[in-house]
């Protein structure tokens, strides 16, 4: 089974209840469970209980690990349904533990003014960059470290750093990156899974700005990163099978937790999507 296949199933939630339901949380190739999923999934449930009308923003916490191997129950909470906006609560559950919670706003489509902050400049194509695997390949095949169990994993989502990073020796540099992304192989994608999928996207690889003026790498051992919460708000349509820059920075780091936000573009040049995400970020002491 493909990676995107086995995504777009754990996106297929089961009803068990008046406004509840149940997914898998089992990703391929992941031991542990990824954030974005558990973003991706929340967004799937909250839309079982709205209609005619669109995610634009969402606030999120993760409260404890989660174990892939436990289904995940999403308890969605109605706040209020308006003509035109609506609120609803997601609450996730492992064995009656709560481990995230999020709360999402939904708008009917409307027109208006409109703007926005630019695309940045001289950015180069997609086409003309190494994915990250491929990046990860080329780096670690001769390093003691290896990871050779993340290079193996496949993607559901194909990144291609505008300018990569030394996982293995990092120098300190400005806490900024840019990188392009979509679906690792065409789906058919609706307005609500594009969002879902995005959101999943979004939480790869932001904490990770915040290592850059430290000169370090996700890959050391004797760093702990951990995502504590995350926001995202939607601007306009998209296809997550189409290119999408995402540009990245990383305003503070300070008292073992990391801030990071981001913007993300068509290739045309529209803002589509805005990120922001605090995690802890801990340095262990060394053996």
């Amino acid at each position: 089974m493909s990676a995107v296949k086995n995504l777009l199933d754990l996106l297929e939630l089961e009803r068990i209840g008046n406004d509840r339901y149940i997914a898998s949380a089992k990703e391929y190739g992941w031991k542990r469970i990824f954030g974005g999923l558990i973003v991706a999934q929340a967004i799937v449930a909250a839309y079982k209980t709205i209609d005619n009308k669109y995610l634009h923003s969402l606030h999120s916490y993760f409260l404890r690990a989660g174990d892939p191997d436990i289904p995940i129950e999403y308890d969605v909470e109605k706040l209020r349904d308006g003509r035109s906006f609506g609120q609803r609560i997601i609450s996730a559950y492992q064995n009656n533990h709560l481990i995230f919670y999020m709360i999402t706003s939904f708008h009917k489509d409307e027109t208006g003014l409109s703007h926005q902050l630019d695309l940045p400049g001289d950015v180069k194509n997609p086409n003309e960059l190494s994915s990250e695997i491929e990046i990860l390949d080329e780096i670690f095949k001769k390093s003691l470290q290896n990871i050779k169990d993340t290079r193996d994993r496949e993607r559901p989502i194909e990144f291609r750093p505008v300018s990569p990073r030394n996982m293995v020796n990092p120098k300190e540099e400005p806490p900024e990156q840019l990188l392009w992304l979509r679906l690792s192989e065409k789906a058919n994608t609706d307005r609500i899974l594009n969002q879902a999928l995005l959101a999943y996207a979004s939480d790869y690889t932001i904490l990770d700005t915040a290592l850059m003026p430290h000169g370090i790498s996700i890959f050391q051992r004797n760093i702990q990163v951990a995502s504590l919460d995350h926001s995202m708000w939607f601007h306009r349509h998209f296809d997550i099978n189409q290119w999408i820059l995402y540009n990245q920075n990383s305003p503070n780091t300070f008292g073992n937790r990391g801030f990071a936000q981001g913007n993300m573009y068509s290739q045309e040049g529209k803002l589509l999507a805005s990120v922001s995400q605090e995690g802890m970020i801990r340095l262990l002491p060394n053996n």
